[in-house]
C-alpha cells in the first residue's frame, strides 16, 4: 500500500521547504522521496570524498557539513559549511572535487544524479532550480575570495560570525544567540588563518563587546552594527549590509 504524503518524513523536515525539495508541492514530494536513500553520519564521517566517481548528489537534512579539499602538501582548505536545506552535488568533472565531513551528527537525502535528470521533463522547474542553485554557489565562492584577500584577522571573524548567524538563522527561525558546529580550526581553515589568530581575534571581538561566547561554543551578537561596520558584511540577496 502506498504511504500517504502526509506519513512521509519530508513534512517533519528541515529541508522541506530547501530550493530543492520545494519544487515539490505536498503531493507529489513522494515522487523525490520515493528516489532518495537516507544517509545517516556520526560526527566526522564522510559523506563523500574527494576523488571518487561523483554519480550521486546530497541534500543535508540535518546537522552540518564542511566541505573540504587537501592540497598536495596535506594542508586543508575548507571550501564552505553546509546545513540543513543545503545542496551538494555539483561537479564540473566526474569526480567530487572536495570532500563532505560531518562535524555533528547529520543526514542527508542522496540521489542518483540519472534518477533527478529523469525528472526534468516532467518537472522542468527542478532543473531551473538547480541551475539556480548552482549560481548561488558561485555568488558564496566570490564572497569568500572577496573576504579572503581583502581582510584582516578580526574583520574576518566579525564576517564569518554574521554569515553563519545568518545561515543558522535561515534553518532555525532564530537570530542572536546559535551555537558554532565547527572547531577554531574549522575556521581557520576556511579563513586561511591560523588557530592562534582565529583566537586572538575572538578574544578581541568579545573584549570589545561585540561579541558574548559561552564555554559551549555558542555565540551571542551583542553589537551587530558594530561587527557589520568592521567586516562590511552585507546581508546575501538584500545588496546591503546587515546591521
Amino acid at each position: 500500500m502506498q504511504t500517504p504524503p502526509e506519513a512521509l518524513p519530508c513534512f517533519s523536515c528541515k529541508a522541506r521547504h530547501s530550493p530543492l525539495c520545494s519544487v515539490f508541492d505536498d503531493e507529489h514530494i513522494g515522487i523525490l522521496f520515493a528516489r532518495a536513500r537516507i544517509r545517516t553520519l556520526k560526527a566526522g564521517a564522510y559523506l563523500l570524498h574527494e576523488e571518487e566517481r561523483a554519480r550521486q548528489i546530497y541534500n543535508t537534512s540535518s546537522g552540518a557539513l564542511a566541505l573540504e579539499r587537501l592540497a598536495s602538501d596535506g594542508a586543508r582548505q575548507i571550501m564552505a559549511f553546509c546545513y540543513a536545506g543545503d545542496f551538494i552535488g555539483i561537479s564540473s568533472g566526474p569526480s567530487w572535487t572536495v570532500s563532505a565531513r560531518a562535524l555533528k551528527p547529520s543526514t542527508a537525502c542522496q540521489w542518483q544524479e540519472a534518477d533527478i535528470h529523469a525528472l526534468y521533463r516532467d518537472w522542468p522547474k527542478l532543473e531551473e532550480r538547480i541551475h539556480a542553485i548552482t549560481s548561488r554557489v558561485v555568488e558564496a565562492i566570490m564572497d569568500q575570495l572577496f573576504v579572503l584577500g581583502r581582510k584582516k584577522a578580526p574583520a574576518k571573524i566579525a564576517w564569518f560570525l554574521l554569515f553563519t548567524e545568518a545561515r543558522l538563522q535561515h534553518v532555525s527561525g532564530t537570530g542572536g544567540v546559535f551555537t558554532m558546529p565547527m572547531t577554531r580550526i574549522d575556521i581557520a581553515d576556511y579563513l586561511g588563518l591560523t588557530v592562534e589568530t582565529v583566537s586572538r581575534a575572538f578574544s578581541d571581538l568579545r573584549r570589545k563587546g561585540y561579541i558574548r561566547i559561552t564555554d559551549k561554543w555558542q555565540v551571542e551578537i551583542r553589537d551587530r552594527a558594530a561587527l557589520a561596520a568592521l567586516s562590511g558584511y552585507i546581508q546575501p540577496g538584500t545588496g546591503r549590509r546587515k546591521g
